[in-house]
């Protein structure tokens, strides 16, 4: 028996129950039914409801008792409890009465029905007559962005969404605000939230006061929609996510449960940047490809496209926004040799890095960096790249307070006494950043420096070290002070790298964030040195440390790459001096935005044919000459790979309208035509055309025969084929609900003749009501329980709450090789250290580029509704930056940067910004939120000066027309989407293109 286990009886029957939560948490994790509202297993308790009363009894010859809220008592042995007690019971249903006294009884019209918290506690209770027949207390709702909406009548008083907001997220702009009986949840003035985790008050809200606004434009009953289980497509963080679609538009993303990652919450981008599946921009037919029918693409049609390619060579660019098996195989198709992963030269000195960090370096899971005492963030806004990981930092520092509470008695989960004995108290985070970040104001200290002086700061903090003088901390100071002296550390630099120090020295569980976002190698070379001296010494226990990459799949495509992998710069000169050695491009899901427009052109025109696999329009799909619509993630399979490596898979939710199938069917389409199989391992040195060994026979008609057929022929392909079922006397797990309106019901409008349902043959999940409703494993396509309708549902398959699933897999990790670094173009130099020490000399100011929740990753920029969100250009400069350019505060200004690149030409960019003033902010350091021509790299010639008016008058003038074709956007895709439901199609097959 676990130490923290004891007995307790309920009802009089025993129970064994863990100590290390209160008694509301051990009655529900028995799968018992006792209601609750403001408590939450991630935010502890404040007895806010009163809804879990129970007896509590003396011994078992106690029958008096005395009534208790389980949320805040604790657990002891042998206690004696009553939860079907007449008294408690009566209490639980005058409580709700009371709640619903004003509650506006609106269930049919509200978006929460269905999925309602407050409907399952208000029938667990018993409460089924409305008594109260006077006039309702009632509220103006406020306007709370695009994202989030507002019904302020139906709150019941919980607490949740500001204890949530404020307390658990850090949010700024939203409370509670009181006046007699009358409590509003809501913002000062109506505007958009702006914390990047707002949504997540749709599924905290156990009633329908704030709603999933994207959804409810597009609204269906919640038990109609059909769910797989996914991975979330936007960051590299890897939450679990369930994604809901009816008639084929996705509807809404909402949160699987995670112990491991994501736990109970999403970001932002998370749960609304979906939008891309359903855009205008999507690609829905091939390009370049004559069709015999004008009814379907036919295979046929594909093979006499592409007949006059065979045995030609490509070049593949793959993505890190593409599944890890898209990627493998286009590698394998096009050779080693002749594959990119859509970088360019410093982006792969930067994945070199990253890759030896990560072969050396395990990186905790979210959960373990909620249990750090010392955070040190390094050159990434986290806030921004990886908003799930920084709430859970933001976790971590409540380490500090839970401890002093615990000295006097205070356990961790009662929320509102820890918080009012820790007060202020934080643990210590340290953020050496190039921008400001929403986690600034909970930082211990904060130093902004351009990226050059961070790569010196770490370089000292080695040193130190190095040295590791613990024993005298004057003898430490004495050496800052020597280099600070020598110029080489200003005064604020040198405290800065002490307090760093000193904190690695205490802690216990020191974690280290850093990330690719700046592309600096030599940054997170300074970061590998400084974890081999925490290796190569005893006295300071060596930190956790974790880089983020910027995309889902960003690992996965590391793990594929090594020392023949090319870059975009490589790819561009080989295309260029080719001889007609290459045919041309295969572009899968790449549509390299950070490409400037002179290489965007380059690469059109030194590639004979570019052929373009992506589900979204941009600039090169409009230039290819074959373009395939491909699958996005609602609409197939495969698995990303998270930052540490964790492979997971998304299923495919619902099936593509054809000719739109996922990106391994259309590379597997190409294989066979073109006559370019994929070499095997033990023939990766014969000659790709002439002796290849032909060991596929024919096309894969799963993504599971994908797999077997790689784990076959390649030793670096991992393992990741599983059985088809956990249990195999299982039945298939239903994607749809048994609420669901069932297969003729659906298509009523069309037929009241039954359809035949989709068929897939490569999961263990149907497309329609018929099978297992809900299924313990991890991979849940939703979560219900007899009684739990809502997402509080997922208490009922934890094996006790807050833990791990009853059913969990065991987490699948791949092996990342740092293959890449044997390039020797893609090793950092003393040249290359030397440039990025150099280069605040060879400009005035060095700008760093903002990273944003909504713009920083591709496929969610394409949302309307994120789009609607952009603000405004900005500049931060100081104040003694605004002085020598003569601009002040809150002034239009006309900023310009200019770059000799490598072949001495001088290339410019202007840009109209207002100013903002950064008081903290070194005179060497500029940022703003507008992306720059990526030739223009850091070592840039600024010039800033006051904009005429009419150049502010012509900005504005296309901002706002941005803006308003952002909603004009939205409007007509919902028109779209709702005649479609008119005149939905019957598919009946999951698959690729007909035979024919």
């Amino acid at each position: 028996m676990n130490e923290d286990q004891v007995t307790i009886f309920i009802d009089d029957v025993p129970y064994k129950v863990s100590t290390k939560d209160n008694l509301l948490s051990g009655v529900l994790s028995q799968k018992l039914n006792l209601p609750y509202f403001c408590w939450h297993p991630s935010m502890g308790s404040v007895g806010a409801c009163r809804q879990c009363a129970v007896m509590q009894f003396q011994d078992e010859t106690d029958q008096r008792g005395r009534m208790v809220m389980a949320c805040t008592t604790p657990v002891t042995d042998g206690m004696r409890i009553s939860i079907k007690h007449p008294e408690a019971s009566e209490f639980r249903e005058q409580v709700i009465a009371a709640m619903m006294t004003n509650h506006p009884h609106d269930c049919p019209v509200c978006a929460e029905g269905g999925e309602c918290h407050l409907q399952d506690m208000t029938v667990m209770t018993g409460h089924s007559v409305r008594e109260y027949q006077g006039s309702k207390r009632t509220f103006t709702n406020q306007y709370l962005g695009e994202l989030v909406g507002h019904e302020m009548n139906r709150c019941i008083t919980c607490y949740r969404c500001t204890r949530f907001y404020n307390d658990y997220a850090g949010g700024k702009d939203f409370g509670v605000y009181g006046s007699k009986n009358q409590v509003y949840f809501g913002r000062q003035s109506d505007g958009a939230l702006e914390s990047e985790f707002s949504g997540n008050l749709v599924e905290v809200c156990p009633t329908g006061v704030f709603t999933h606004k994207v959804f409810s434009s597009h609204y269906t009953r919640k038990w109609d929609l059909q769910s797989a289980p996914s991975i979330c497509s936007h960051c590299s963080v890897g939450c679990n996510v369930s994604i809901g679609e009816r008639y084929g538009s996705v509807r809404r993303v909402m949160n699987r449960y995670d112990a491991d990652i994501n736990g109970y919450f999403l970001c932002d981008r998370g749960r609304f940047g979906i939008g891309f599946v359903n855009g205008e921009q999507r690609i829905k037919q091939v390009k370049g490809i004559t069709q015999q029918s004008p009814l379907a693409l036919s295979k046929l049609d594909v093979a006499k496209a592409l007949s006059h390619f065979r045995k030609k060579h490509f070049i593949g660019i793959g993505s890190a926004r593409a599944s890890l098996e898209a990627n493998f195989y286009l590698k394998n198709i096009v050779g080693a040799e002749h594959f990119s992963p859509g970088y360019l030269d410093d982006e792969m000195k930067t994945v070199a890095q990253h890759a030896q960090l990560l072969a050396s370096n395990a990186a905790p899971s979210l959960t373990e960096i909620e249990g750090s005492d010392f955070i040190f963030v390094i050159g990434e806004d986290i806030t921004q790249t990886a908003p799930r990981m920084a709430l859970s930092v933001r976790q971590a520092l409540r380490n500090a307070a839970n401890a002093k509470a615990a000295k006097i008695g205070i356990p961790s989960w009662q929320d509102s006494a820890v918080r009012t004995a820790g007060g202020k108290l934080l643990s210590p985070l340290f953020l050496l950043q190039s921008t400001t970040t929403k986690l600034d104001d909970v930082a211990e200290q904060t130093l902004l420096l351009s990226v050059a002086e961070i790569s010196n700061c770490l370089a000292t903090l080695v040193k130190l070290i190095k040295s590791c003088v613990i024993e005298n901390a004057s003898d430490v100071k004495q050496q800052l002070t020597d280099l600070a002296q020598q110029g080489q550390l200003s005064s604020v630099e040198q405290k800065f790298i002490f307090s760093v120090y000193q904190g690695l020295h205490k802690a216990k569980q020191p974690l280290i964030i850093s990330g690719t976002s700046l592309v600096c190698a030599e940054m997170l070379s300074q970061i590998d040195s400084l974890m081999q001296v925490f290796k190569q010494q005893n006295k300071m226990k060596p930190p956790a440390l974790i880089i983020i990459p910027p995309s889902s799949n960003s690992v996965g495509l590391l793990s594929i790459l090594d020392e023949k992998s090319l870059s975009i710069e490589q790819v561009l000169s080989q295309l260029a001096e080719q001889n007609n050695r290459y045919q041309g491009v295969i572009l899968l899901e790449q549509a390299l935005e950070k490409l400037s427009e002179n290489q965007v052109r380059q690469l059109r025109d030194s590639s004979k044919t570019l052929i373009v696999l992506d589900h979204t329009q941009h600039r090169l799909s409009m230039l290819a000459d074959i373009v395939l619509p491909v699958a996005a993630v609602s609409e197939g399979d495969g698995h990303y790979v998270n930052y540490q490596g964790r492979a997971q898979q998304f299923f495919q939710v619902h099936a593509p309208v054809l000719p739109i199938q996922e990106s391994w069917r259309w590379l597997d389409i190409i294989a066979d035509i073109i006559g370019i199989k994929p070499v095997s391992a033990a023939s990766e040195n014969q000659t790709l055309h002439t002796n290849i060994v032909a060991i596929k026979k024919s096309s894969c008609e799963s993504l599971m025969q994908v797999q077997q057929f790689f784990s076959d022929h390649f030793a670096q392909w991992p393992n990741l084929i599983k059985a088809k079922s956990i249990n195999p006397d299982d039945k298939a797990i239903a994607r749809m609900p048994h609420r669901a309106s069932g297969r003729t019901a659906q298509m009523a409008n069309i037929s009241v003749h039954e359809a035949k349902t989709t068929q897939k043959i490569d999961d263990d999940y149907t497309f329609s009501m018929e099978g297992q409703s809900v299924n313990k494993s991890a991979d849940m396509p939703f979560t219900w329980a007899p009684g739990w309708n809502s997402n509080q549902s997922i208490g009922q398959f934890q094996r006790q709450i807050n833990g791990e699933l009853i059913a969990q897999k065991s987490a699948l990790f791949i092996s990342i090789s740092s293959a890449i670094t044997n390039n020797l173009c893609w090793q950092l130099t003393e040249a290359d250290s030397r440039n990025v020490k150099d280069s605040q000399s060879l400009s005035s100011l060095t700008y760093v580029q903002l990273e944003s929740i909504y713009f920083s990753e591709w496929q969610a920029t394409q949302t309307p509704e994120f789009q609607m969100l952009r603000s405004s250009n900005q500049l931060s400069i100081n104040t003694e930056t605004a002085e020598k350019f003569g601009v002040k505060k809150g002034q239009w200004c006309k900023v310009v940067f200019s770059a000799t690149n490598d072949k001495k030409q001088l290339t410019s960019q202007s840009v109209i910004s207002q100013i903002r003033i950064v008081n903290h902010l070194p005179s060497t350091l500029a940022f703003g939120n507008f992306s720059l021509c990526q030739s223009l790299n850091h070592q840039l010639e600024m010039t800033i000066s006051l904009a005429c008016d009419q150049e502010v008058t012509d900005y504005l003038a296309l901002y706002n027309e941005r803006l308003i074709a952002a909603k004009n956007s939205k409007n007509k895709v919902l028109e779209r989407l709702k005649l479609n439901d008119q005149t939905i199609p019957i598919r009946l097959m999951s698959g690729g293109l007909d035979d024919g």
